[in-house]
């Protein structure tokens, strides 16, 4: 049963030789996922049937800038737009959903700029976890939490009323995510050194991934730089690389990694703990969709507190991973606007596909 937990979509599964079936149709919907890691788009007809896919790199503005962002979306969208042999002015709907995307200035931003990188074509934006939580569920409502560099939750109810946490970090609502964790293994460091802390395993590995000879310099380093530098938050990404680190030593039985999984699980359980209250989902049987990289860790105590956490106040839900790819729950909600699909059906005609793919 555990497994499922991290058996997520893999974006290698060769969609394309299964795309070829609905040329005939003469509507075709798009669905793009914008992430910090990569951007893909999915093109497909208004029967469910996938007809190609795109990929580029990350499309989150904040990382790269708008410019660069946009080149990127639009990369992804050819390519798909090419596979399958059409043009952008066939698409009669798409869903851009986009990680960055949290306040309402971000929106009136990316609008503007989807609009003049793809003129002419309806579409909206939303959130990343948006597009999330219906790839993961058939029922089309229930919550998503995305927990990758950073972390984000939304819920949706029965009659498609949003909430989203504004995904700006611990200030603003929500501590989580690989960086916050990257925080905490600078502090379970500094313990380990000073022996005033449990030993850490991670102690030395991170001194030769910074190249920084020793902890005094480490120290004169974070105080030179400051936590809203930008050298800064490229030292957090550094030690992104050493969290299946975290996950092995909580393996091994090391305190200083197990607290820093159970820290992470606690932090983003207060936020979805939020949404159950605010949504009434505490007696409802609903599916709470979780992904990003820090779900892929191979130590289960992560997930294990973070369903315990969650089932005190909402004993009914089911936390599962994603099956379909997010770019499809971005398709799901561009068919969606302009048809009368049951979601359920929809969502099975995709599976189908996703199955006969990894055959």
């Amino acid at each position: 049963m555990r497994e499922s937990f991290y058996v997520l979509f893999s974006n290698q599964i060769p969609i394309t030789p299964i795309l070829s079936l609905a040329k005939m149709s003469q509507t075709y919907y798009l669905g793009v996922d914008g992430g910090i890691t990569k951007t893909m788009a999915i093109l497909g007809d208004e029967k469910g049937q996938l007809l190609g896919s795109g990929h580029s790199r990350t499309s989150n503005y904040n990382v790269v800038g708008l410019a660069k962002a946009m080149a990127n979306i639009a990369e992804a969208v050819q390519g798909a737009l090419t596979k399958a042999d059409l043009s952008l002015g066939q698409l009669k709907q798409a869903v851009f959903g986009l990680s960055g995307m949290d306040l309402p200035l971000h929106r009136e931003l990316l609008t503007t700029a989807l609009n003049a990188t793809f003129p002419g074509l309806s579409f909206e934006v939303v959130n990343d976890t948006w597009i999330m939580l219906k790839a993961g569920s058939s029922k089309s409502w229930g919550i998503g939490l995305v927990c990758g560099g950073g972390a984000n939750a939304c819920a949706c109810d029965q009659t498609q009323a949003w909430v989203t946490l504004r995904g700006c970090g611990y200030r603003s609502g929500l501590r989580g995510g690989g960086l916050v964790m990257a925080e905490d293994i600078l502090h379970y460091a500094f313990l380990s050194h000073d022996g005033t802390g449990p030993k850490f395993g991670l102690e030395q590995k991170l001194l030769k991934l910074l190249k920084v000879a020793d902890y005094d310099t480490l120290q004169l380093l974070l105080l030179e730089f400051g936590p809203e530098t930008k050298e800064y938050k490229a030292l957090l990404h550094q030690i992104l690389e050493l969290l299946p680190l975290v996950f092995d030593g909580a393996t091994a039985g090391e305190e200083a990694c197990k607290r820093i999984l159970l820290l992470q699980a606690e932090d983003l359980a207060e936020g979805v703990k939020g949404l159950i209250h605010k949504m009434k989902f505490e007696q409802e049987t609903f599916d709470l969709v979780f992904g990003g990289g820090v779900f892929r860790g191979r130590n289960p105590i992560f997930v294990d507190k973070l369903t315990f956490l969650i089932h005190e106040v909402a004993p009914l839900a089911k936390l599962t991973g994603l099956i379909l790819e997010p770019s499809m729950g971005a398709y799901i909600m561009a068919v969606q606007k302009e048809k009368n699909f049951a979601p359920e059906e929809l969502y099975a005609i995709l599976l189908e596909q996703v199955v006969k793919a990894k055959k």
